[in-house]
């Protein structure tokens, strides 16, 4: 089968990870292909946004589009306890601190299907060629290089050559999965059952459009509430998968009784009406053995994902392409494509990452524990610093040391008066 060089780089998905690459590269005239397998708009769960993103969003241009898209301006984040009562919750607001580069409080809860379809827009204004309905079979290997894929195009098996191959699908992980480098994380097994609802009360007006997270009074449970438009709210109930399993409930019957045990939640949803279908979401924690090798990347989520709990998807997506164009275009001006071209990259990204990963395990130990630390006049603004999507290429992250240290204190003394609120060590990660 002969192979056509159909672009120096081929982006295997056009999601967030995929648009936000071709974007910058295609700025920057490298010739650039994506293929995404389905047609957008698609169905996705909407998502909120962390501050970080805007300043890859001005890096591509793309900050005019998001200011006149209609999403809803995210200004900070509410916490509520199991028992609270209605406007009991405690806020942070993004601009008690401002990042380098980022000259504005607030960032965006956005429709994911509406959001994805102007990022991969975007990108083929920038030039890059975008085929959709194209689904990769695999990825091509010769010498030990990715050469290509191997796609079908109307009813016909088809070659396309590149010299860098970049994995952008998402949660499919397809190259992942077939090099066998795909690991499920061992200590995380959340189930989330989301809707949208129209009508719900979101609160006072001072924090009605933060992403507002009620703890439930289960092992690792959570709900968020994320406004998607003016009338629309999504709702998700989170907890281990063992609770969903044991309880032998429906979708709908786990996500109202659960939603039903904190007392905040239970009357804003009062006179709400659901609009669509309950839809789950799965096993989504886990990571690959690597992230790059000779001839190809791993970008976003089809290189780790760990939990949504602090909304970092799109923000791991946006950076990590960032950091991957950068790779690649130095690659490709020293004609060096091999591993050790994009071992930075994966560096710098498994570092950023490792960040998250600990501050959501240490998270989900604390729990409702965790709002001491945004009460603190010492930790407030560290705490914030990370909830804004500050991970990378930093050389320490002292509030992490606080709560490690925190968790020790009162798991070493039974009688410390928060000690029987903490996840046990015997079955914590």
């Amino acid at each position: 089968m002969s192979r056509a060089h159909a672009a120096d780089v081929i982006i295997i998905g056009g999601g967030p990870a995929g648009s936000t690459l071709a974007s910058y590269l295609a700025r920057d005239g490298i010739s650039t292909l994506l293929l995404e397998s389905d047609h957008h708009p698609r169905p996705h769960v909407g998502e909120s946004l962390v501050p970080s993103t805007t300043r890859v969003f001005r890096e591509i241009d793309f900050l005019t589009t998001m200011e006149r898209s209609g999403f809803v301006r995210k200004y900070g984040a509410t916490w509520h306890p199991a028992n609270g009562r209605s406007g009991s919750g405690l806020a942070i607001d993004f601009s008690e601190f401002r990042q380098a580069g980022v000259d504005q409080d607030y960032t965006w809860h956005v429709d994911r299907s509406r959001f994805d379809a102007l990022l991969l827009a975007h990108a083929r204004k920038l030039g890059a060629e975008v085929a959709q309905g194209v689904r990769v079979r695999e990825v091509i290997f010769e010498g030990g290089f990715a050469v290509g894929v191997r796609v079908r195009l109307g009813g016909v098996e088809t070659e396309l050559g590149a010299r860098v191959v970049v994995d952008c699908s998402g949660r499919k992980t397809i190259l992942g999965r077939q090099l066998r480098w795909l690991r499920k994380d061992p200590h995380f097994d959340q189930y989330a059952v989301h809707a949208w609802f129209e009508g719900l009360d979101r609160g006072d007006a001072e924090d009605a459009d933060h992403i507002h997270i009620f703890f439930l009074p289960v092992r690792r449970g959570w709900v968020w509430q994320i406004p998607i438009s003016e009338t629309i709210t999504s709702v998700g109930v989170v907890a281990e998968k063992s609770e969903f399993t044991r309880s032998r409930h429906s979708q709908a019957d786990w996500f109202h009784a659960h939603s039903q045990t904190n007392p905040a939640l239970a009357r804003a949803l009062e006179g709400a009406k659901r609009i669509n279908e309950f839809k789950a979401e799965g096993e989504y924690s886990y990571c690959m053995d690597r992230f790059v090798g000779n001839g190809f990347l791993l970008v976003g989520d089809a290189a780790r994902f760990v939990d949504p709990i602090f909304s970092s998807g799109v923000s791991v997506a946006a950076e990590s392409a960032r950091f991957a164009a950068g790779a690649i275009q130095d690659a490709l001006r020293e004609d060096d494509v091999s591993e050790s071209a994009f071992e930075a990259y994966e560096t710098r990204v498994r570092r950023g990452v490792g960040v998250w990963y600990e501050f959501i395990t240490l998270y989900y130990r604390l729990l409702p524990l965790f709002t001491y630390f945004i009460r603190s006049e010492r930790h407030r603004i560290e705490v914030l610093r990370l909830l804004q999507g500050e991970v990378y290429d930093r050389d320490e992250v002292p509030v992490l040391g606080a709560m490690r240290e925190f968790i020790e204190a009162a798991e070493s003394n039974e009688s410390h008066l928060l000690s029987t609120s903490l996840e046990r060590p015997e079955t914590a990660p």
